[in-house]
């Protein structure tokens, strides 16, 4: 019986996935880099501390990330300020379905927890989610399962009583280490053979959702 839906939030909730591609590229252009888009799926999912140490890498350690992300943060969060966080088409009727059906929900997500309030503030959701599981709270990143193992806990649902909606990689990697059902919602990144052999299923967007929970 399923008792718990776990959500991941960039990409899967909201569609801020193209805004942050477009917020890295400006940043780093800003003080004179080049990002690609390879770059930035590659950390797609993955926490801060993932993400600074994959640009480093890349860029060298003159690199300065966190002035380039405070000015991504400031792109993003201009925009949300003035549209209100992008909603992915079939949230808010999902959420109000597992409500109904008295289903728990938690955001289990790489972002900082003020941001992940930031965007939930601006996105109006009418939604209380039951666990928040974000970026600061969890020492090992996606994909590794230690966000998905925490959210459980605080749920106080066994994993197959579970389910993750999520569209990254990293995150169907890390939802399969936890032992979780995994429903594979891409964003801006296509499924593969490797995720389909992960994944429990795969919708194309969170309407389809809807009907796959309600018969687990």
């Amino acid at each position: 019986m399923l008792k718990a839906v776990i959500f991941d939030m960039d990409g899967l909730m909201f569609d801020t996935e193209t805004l942050n591609m477009k917020g890295w590229k400006y940043a780093a252009k800003l003080h004179g880099y080049e990002i690609t888009d390879e770059m930035v799926h590659s950390h797609v999912g993955t926490n801060v501390a993932t993400t600074r140490r994959q640009m480093i890498e890349h860029f060298g350690p003159d690199f300065d990330f966190e002035a380039v992300r405070k000015d991504r943060m400031h792109f993003s969060n201009l925009f949300i300020k003035e549209h209100g966080t992008p909603l992915k088409p079939g949230l808010k009727e999902l959420l109000a379905h597992l409500r109904n059906a008295r289903v728990k929900t938690a955001i289990a997500s790489s972002t900082e927890e003020p941001l992940v309030r930031f965007n939930l503030e601006h996105a109006r959701l009418g939604h209380d989610f039951d666990a928040l599981v974000c970026g600061d709270r969890v020492q090992n990143s996606k994909p590794e399962p230690d966000f998905f193992l925490l959210a459980l806990k605080e749920l106080g649902v066994a994993a197959g009583e579970a389910v993750v909606l999520e569209d990254s990689y990293n995150g169907i990697r890390a939802a399969h280490r936890a032992g979780i059902r995994s429903i594979m919602v891409p964003d801006t990144l296509p499924s593969t053979p490797e995720m389909e052999s992960l994944f429990f299923r795969k919708c194309g967007d969170l309407f389809g959702v809807i009907d796959i929970v309600s018969v687990i």
